[in-house]
């Protein structure tokens, strides 16, 4: 692995820090089959950002 590519694994696991407490208090209250429709929908946006990002940036 190249140091950019450690870089960018450290903000990721800084931004799933940041994220996951938040995840898990919303989905605390929540039926499974609504949280992995939200989860579906997120891991969407996130496919198409990343899509936008490769053919944009």
């Amino acid at each position: 692995m190249t140091e950019g590519q450690i870089l960018q694994l450290v903000a990721l696991l800084m931004v799933l820090v940041l994220v996951f407490p938040g995840f898990l208090y919303y989905t605390r209250n929540q039926p499974m089959a609504s949280t992995l429709r939200n989860i579906a929908i997120w891991l969407g946006l996130a496919l198409i950002a990343a899509f936008l990002y490769n053919l944009f940036g």
